[in-house]
């Protein structure tokens, strides 16, 4: 077992984690300080106190109480932020969903979070509407945005309520072990997972954090994922407004070339980031032109950062770059890089506050350089999953310990390596992938008699989604029919979930069980070897 520095923290037994991020900026003189960026609009500390408290009162109008859920599916927006820190401040639990996920997806959070309250705009309204029509009970749905159309049955014009609630809210005393939010992570059936955390869990994560990267007041942050990603929402949003920096808000989907627009607009000091992302900003006519100068550090998570990336982005835009590597479960960046002390291609050193160890399947410990199973303990792990018993015991493993799941070997010099995932789930772009899923919609079309989905690496070593596809007597390989099979995934599961890869063989290899021998599917994508009757297509 190994741990990371020890560092001495006292919390109230009453706290809330909205006043730590950010009414404590009032105290601290920075009532008139930039806080937020949207658009052309600026929001000082003060104007998103005022909107955090219009909000609560708002929420306690629709009749969200003390350990009620609130659920967020809106684009990035000050009302998001507001919603975030409202929700926690009248004692309610804040949830959040990524906002371009299928009607079925939402039907799923609805009936597993059972929100008091849901918080939409325009672009998530008409899918979680007709989720919420699926529901088996009425819930408010508060739709953000002006010039809305007409609303309908238990929709509410989130602006005009904004506008008539009182900017001084009631608030309760809350426990420092009161729930406060959930985090949300993939499982074997593809359908995410809550993770409750507390209020005392965001100040253990902060601390830890801020001791090895520190914001500053000067600094402005702008994130490549959204704010329904926890690395996102934490490195991006409350971690930087507690330390008094400003953050970027944007509503559209990133792109290299959004970004890179957006760096020239804010001049950003942190660049929150994901490979996946690095690599289209290296890949962009932009690259040799964009003015990164003002970008004193980008932070890295989500998925695997490779020493060629790493070094390619260093080298092109001149920028430090700080890998992340944590999980929805441990809450905190168990481990990550140092300014100053980064080895590219490792994930980083032990963070401050936590405990680790590698272990092997029966959870003895491996000697020092080999590879095992990452399990993490600190005081800001999560329990267990919502209504997941067996999940939860199978990764919440006693003890406070955490499996990962995530396979490490430690080096000499203390730097840990990722080696890959001890289950089949893939992460794709930051976002995890269940394979069954992915198979179960490709067996569903007429054209498929069986199939199976990896993942495999690009050059990048970052993991795309592969189909290895044996087609029924009547269809014929070809670029048309891959295209096909992947327009019908997107069609019916969330578009980031379709093979990037498909494959087609005559026949799948079975293992001496009669199962599918992935084995031996990855070991011949790895040689690149296919015989005349197999057809490649690259659909991304």
């Amino acid at each position: 077992m190994k741990r990371g520095p020890a560092i001495a923290i006292s919390i109230p037994d009453h706290f809330s984690l909205t006043s730590f991020y950010l009414e404590d900026n009032i105290a601290c003189g920075r009532a008139e300080k930039i806080a937020a960026y949207c658009g052309d609009e600026k929001y000082s500390f003060n104007d998103l106190c005022s909107l955090t408290n219009r909000m609560g009162n708002v929420l306690k109008a629709v009749g969200v109480g003390f350990g009620d859920r609130v659920l967020l599916i809106l684009q990035d927006s000050p009302e998001w932020l507001a919603a975030w820190f409202a929700a926690m401040k009248i004692g309610g639990v804040v949830t959040h969903a990524y906002t371009y996920l299928p009607v079925a997806d939402y039907e799923y959070y609805l009936n597993y979070v059972k929100p008091k309250a849901i918080l939409v705009d325009m672009t998530t309204r008409a899918k979680v509407r007709e989720a919420a029509g699926r529901y088996s009970e009425p819930v408010p749905i508060l739709v953000a945005g002006n010039a809305l159309p007409k609303l309908e049955l238990n929709e509410h014009a989130l602006q005009s309520m904004l506008e008539g609630a009182s900017a001084i809210l009631d608030a309760p005393l809350i426990q420092k072990s009161s729930f406060a939010f959930w985090n949300f992570s993939g499982g074997t059936t593809g359908k995410p997972k809550g993770v409750p955390h507390s209020h005392d869990h965001g100040v253990i994560g902060f601390e830890s954090f801020r001791n090895c990267v520190e914001y500053t007041p000067k600094d402005v942050v702008l994130r490549v994922p959204k704010l329904f990603f926890h690395y996102a929402r934490d490195l991006g949003m409350n971690w930087p407004l507690r330390a008094g920096a400003a953050v970027c808000l944007y509503p559209e989907r990133a792109t290299a070339e959004v970004i890179f627009a957006l760096i020239a607009k804010y001049r950003p000091s942190i660049l929150l980031n994901v490979p996946t992302m690095m690599r289209s900003m290296l890949k962009s006519p932009e690259a040799g032109t964009a003015d990164l100068s003002s970008v004193r550090l980008c932070l890295s998570s989500g998925e695997l950062l490779s020493e060629q990336l790493h070094n390619d982005f260093t080298r092109t835009f001149g920028v430090k770059v700080v890998n992340v590597h944590g999980s929805a479960e441990t809450y905190l960046a168990h481990l990550l890089h140092r300014p100053g002390d980064v080895l590219p291609g490792s994930s980083g050193k032990i963070a401050p506050l936590v405990e680790v160890k590698i272990v092997d399947t029966q959870g003895n410990e491996v000697p020092e350089g080999e590879t095992g199973i990452l399990r993490v303990r600190s005081d800001a792990c999560g329990t267990g999953y919502h209504c997941d018993p067996e999940e939860s015991m199978s990764t919440f493993v006693g003890d406070g310990w955490v499996n990962t799941n995530d396979l490490f070997r430690v080096d000499k010099d203390g730097y840990f390596w990722f080696m890959g995932r001890a289950t089949d789930l893939i992460k794709v772009s930051g976002i995890y992938v269940a394979p069954l899923e992915v198979e179960k919609c490709l067996e569903q079309h007429p054209a498929v008699r069986e199939c199976v989905v990896v993942g495999v690496p690009d050059a990048d070593g970052l993991l795309k989604c592969k189909a290895f596809v044996a087609l029924r007597s009547g269809f014929e390989p070809s670029r048309w029919t891959a295209g096909e099979l992947n327009e019908f995934c997107r069609a019916n599961i969330a578009r980031h979930k379709a093979p990037r890869l498909i494959e087609f063989l005559a026949e799948l290899p079975k293992t001496g069980q009669g199962k599918i021998d992935k084995q031996q599917l990855l070991l011949r994508d790895s040689a690149g070897r296919s015989n005349r009757n197999d057809y490649a297509f690259a659909t991304v």
